[in-house]
């Protein structure tokens, strides 16, 4: 798993509830009753399916809808800075330092993901942004996330969605990526169909590193103890002349078998004899995550 797609509204930032509550006041001004559970099924829906259901429920052009709210937002205007949901930002410092591909695939308009992108200031750090105005059908329809993964040159099986809403999640399934839900209770939204359910995107960050040991087989990362280095076969001498009283080495073991090892004097790495710059990351991503096994 190399890639992460995330959703906007509901993943990113917390607007859902604050969409629903401009149509509850646009709802009044027309005079119009709708069961909650219709309202909270606006949630996640796309730009084409809420016209669909503006001109069932209402009865009236999705543009004079859309103009009242318009009214509504832009005399209340939305700081979307304030609603950025918890976790985003760590989640997304971690993607970028492990070198995924990141993309935004929503079914919101391209204004409004703009919009979004900009006050966050965070339009650079995605590698693809794709909204649902671009299909004729968007979420629940795979489309948005096949031609997302297509764009990213990726398959579907090697890509993570990060969603909310039932839609999303059928949408991303259905292309046949792997999802992460974040949890969410207010919309009577089941998730079932995810794979995983986190409480806080900075969550994911497990499962993520779950999914990178399986990629890497099952190792472990041991700290060594001093008479372990000085008897360590493949030292070169010559090139290591520091006092071993003052270092700590570390090793990583697959299928109990050791495949590389580092030397660290304090905080400085010393001396590294590894089968792969892959190993050597995972050495140093055991050691600032405090996964070590016990000093043999």
């Amino acid at each position: 798993m190399n890639t992460v797609i995330f959703d906007m509204d509901g993943v990113i930032i917390d607007s859902e509830v604050i969409y629903i509550d401009f149509f509850q006041k646009v709802l009044q001004d027309f005079d119009v009753e709708i069961s909650e559970e219709d309202l909270f099924s606006l949630a996640g829906l796309s730009q084409q399916k809420t016209d669909e259901f503006l001109k069932s429920k209402l009865h009236r052009k999705p543009e004079e809808v859309y103009n009242l709210m318009k009214k509504y937002i832009d005399d209340d205007k939305i700081n979307y800075s304030s609603i950025v949901m918890d976790g985003f930002y760590p989640l997304l410092k971690e993607l970028k330092r492990k070198n995924f591909k990141i993309a935004l695939a929503s079914s919101s308009p391209k204004k409004t993901i703009n919009n979004v992108l900009e006050e966050l200031d965070i339009k650079d750090e995605f590698d693809a942004v794709i909204s649902g105005e671009d299909f004729k059908e968007s979420k629940p329809n795979p489309e948005i996330y096949i031609k997302t993964c297509e764009i990213l040159g990726v398959r579907p099986k090697d890509a993570i969605a990060i969603e909310d809403s039932d839609y999303g999640i059928d949408s991303a399934k259905n292309a046949g990526l792997t999802v992460i839900a974040r949890r969410e209770n207010r919309f009577n939204f089941k998730q079932d169909k995810a794979d995983f359910i986190v409480d806080n995107l900075q969550d994911i960050k497990l499962i993520l590193e779950k999914f990178e040991k399986e990629k890497n087989g099952v190792y472990k990362i041991r700290r060594k103890s001093k008479e372990f280095v000085k008897a360590m076969f493949f030292i070169d001498r010559e090139s290591f002349n520091d006092n071993v009283d003052d270092c700590d080495i570390y090793c990583l073991y697959r299928n109990d078998k050791m495949k590389s090892a580092i030397i660290k004097k304090h905080d400085k790495i010393i001396y590294k004899n590894v089968e792969s710059e892959l190993d050597y990351k995972l050495i140093l991503e055991g050691i600032e995550n405090k996964e070590i096994d016990e000093i043999r």
